[in-house]
């Protein structure tokens, strides 16, 4: 989950890849809190999961909001990045 979650914070919200580490703050990438909106937004669209952007705020580091989405995917229905829309063929 963490290269997933390091693609979206470089390519949809311009983070720089040499800055998202597991290790790093959020404040060391530029997780601001309109950028938590972001996020989780993206994340939402994305994986079909609901977490909060003080959620995304009150984690520690890249490698603690890896783990958070990858919790939720696991316990979220039909939340996997490969699943195909209901009813489609």
């Amino acid at each position: 989950m963490y290269e997933e979650l390091k693609g979206i914070l470089v390519d949809d919200l311009q983070m720089r890849a040499e800055d998202v580490v597991p290790t790093a703050g959020r404040e060391q990438v530029g997780l601001d809190s309109l950028a938590a909106v972001e996020l989780a937004t993206l994340l939402s669209d994305r994986y079909g999961v609901e977490i909060h952007d003080y959620e995304l705020l009150e984690a520690d580091t890249v490698a603690d909001i890896a783990d958070l989405v990858a919790e939720r995917r696991a316990v979220a229905p039909g939340a996997t990045a490969a699943a195909p829309a209901p009813g489609a063929s």
